[in-house]
């Protein structure tokens, strides 16, 4: 008999064991997960508060949790026997723990989450937290050339570009340990540079 430690699934097949994955915490499930699903959510602020609303028939008390830091909120609710909806924001702004509270209704559930200053909020949820380019996140958009549209102004990529081979670097190499950096006379264009043979 061959199996994990951790997991109550027994096998006398070596092949089949090696496929079995274990797990790396906890009691491992070979059940499926339960079904996730996007509800319907939508937010709203006051001056010293900001309400998110997760529509959800017959929400499960014992079987669902919010849980929050100053600037995350985490919500599991499990709901109409084993529908499970599950989010992670990062806040827009930060919230009171201590003062904040959720209410679970046959419809839905209300977290309301005090703000830490009086400030509005932008949006519920940071732009960052869902990897936007600082672009999208002032609305702007690109152009064809690469550049970037702000304040009016086009931001252009630099024309200058350095070509060199590992022969120059060499090249330079030598030279520089040969002679001791010093200053260089100005030169016209078209005259030679002490040192260096001189252009086309």
């Amino acid at each position: 008999m061959k199996y994990w430690s951790c997991c109550g699934i027994k096998t006398t097949d070596f092949s089949a064991f090696l496929e079995q994955k274990g797990c790396s915490k906890g009691k491992h499930s070979w059940q499926p997960d339960k079904q996730r699903l996007a509800c319907r959510q939508d937010w709203h602020q006051t001056g010293g508060q900001v309400v998110v609303t997760v529509y959800a028939k017959s929400p499960l008390p014992d079987r669902s949790s919010v849980k929050a830091n100053r600037t995350g909120l985490d919500t599991h609710v499990v709901f109409e026997g084993d529908k499970v909806f599950q989010e992670e924001l990062e806040l827009w702004g930060v919230i009171d723990v201590g003062q904040s509270f959720v209410n679970m209704a046959p419809s839905k559930v209300e977290i309301v989450l005090k703000k830490a200053s009086p400030i509005p909020w932008a949006s519920l949820e940071h732009p960052q937290s869902r990897g936007e380019a600082p672009w999208q996140q002032q609305g702007l958009q690109p152009d064809a050339s690469g550049g970037q549209e702000a304040g009016g102004a086009l931001q252009e990529e630099s024309d200058d570009s350095l070509d060199w081979s590992e022969e120059d670097d060499e090249q330079w190499g030598a030279e520089a340990e040969q002679s001791p950096l010093q200053p260089q006379p100005s030169c016209e264009r078209g005259a030679a540079m002490p040192g260096h043979p001189s252009g086309p």
